[in-house]
């Protein structure tokens, strides 16, 4: 059975990629986006995401959509967001 993207875990590691993609640190990224620090280790640490969150990193980083944060559907993204995701995924040792 395929894994669910709405699950809190799949959204709080897509969190984590944009974060780290966009800013590196949660510190940088908090300051671009506006948000408080603690707030947002809770989503990434997998408190759900409130839709006002969903809309404000939608507005905050060019590119980004709904549909790549709840669903992974990647086909809306600008061809650079997506390299910039792929890059900050974890690398796999062999």
């Amino acid at each position: 059975m395929p894994e669910n993207p709405l699950s809190s875990e799949n959204v709080a590691e897509r969190l984590k990629l944009v974060r780290k993609a966009v800013a590196g640190t949660q510190t940088a990224f908090c300051k671009r986006i506006g948000i408080e620090v603690q707030r947002w280790n809770n989503f990434e640490r997998g408190m759900p995401l409130s839709k006002s969150v969903g809309i404000l990193l939608v507005k905050k980083i060019p590119g980004l959509t709904l549909d790549w944060l709840f669903l992974v559907k990647a086909d809306g993204l600008p061809l650079q967001l997506r390299d910039e995701l792929e890059s900050a995924k974890p690398q796999r040792t062999a």
